[in-house]
């Protein structure tokens, strides 16, 4: 991972863990926001949520349909996504630290995948090919490596030209970089509303039950609980 894209990262993941200066109030409590005064002018500050905006346009059931089953599929994609994102991050972090050659990266890399593979392929049986194929993509959200690459680099060749295949015949190509305004605006959407705290919310609305928990192995458990998302 290069210096500039780490240091990316360390940005938007402050500006996603950011919470408000100022303290929880009650409705009627006035309350007063932090302020930095920037060349005599005195400039107020505070957390905004961000919002989805969709156009004002009639969805067919067939959309609606859609919408759902691509939620239900983040919800099992995306904490994934995060876990094994996080798990590369410090790879590459421990690479550069440790100035680990190329012989060493690639024997470190072999353990890393059997220990993956060991702890995963029972979890990631039980994923549907579209919820897979959505997880690889929020991988290459997270740490800006195309699913070919990830795939390519922590198992093999032959196994990232199969899902290349796969998802060819799915009208995908993991080649493809996430595009967040393009082809994957839908994910970004649901992203957003995840960042949010709000994606517990959505799920119940939509199927009326809580999102079910996730099944993690011991080594990677995540820092926090995935079974529900950041609230802020």
């Amino acid at each position: 991972m290069k210096k500039s894209r780490l240091c990316i990262f360390l940005c938007l993941l402050a500006a996603l863990i950011a919470v408000p200066c100022h303290g929880q109030r009650t409705k009627n409590e006035p309350a007063i926001l932090p302020y930095v005064i920037h060349q005599g002018d005195t400039i107020f500050l505070d957390n905004i949520r961000p919002a989805v905006v969709r156009p004002d346009k009639k969805t067919s059931r067939r959309e609606w349909r859609k919408y759902y089953m691509r939620v239900h599929n983040f919800s099992k994609a995306y904490p994934y996504a995060l876990c094994i994102a996080k798990t590369i991050r410090e790879t590459d972090s421990l690479f550069i630290a440790d100035n680990y050659t190329r012989r060493q990266q690639d024997r470190y890399l072999a353990s890393l995948k059997n220990e993956l593979l060991r702890e995963f392929e029972p979890i990631f049986r039980g994923l549907t090919l579209q919820q897979g194929l959505m997880m690889i993509r929020l991988i290459d959200r997270e740490v800006g490596q195309t699913p070919y690459y990830i795939l390519k680099r922590y198992l093999d060749g032959p196994t990232a030209a199969f899902w290349q295949g796969v998802a060819r015949l799915y009208k995908g190509n993991l080649k493809q970089p996430y595009d967040r305004f393009g082809e994957d605006r839908d994910l970004e959407e649901l992203v957003t509303v995840w960042n949010a705290g709000l994606f517990d919310r959505l799920y119940f609305t939509i199927f009326g039950k809580p999102r079910p928990k996730l099944y993690f192995p011991e080594k990677f458990k995540p820092d926090w609980d995935f079974a529900q998302s950041p609230s802020k």
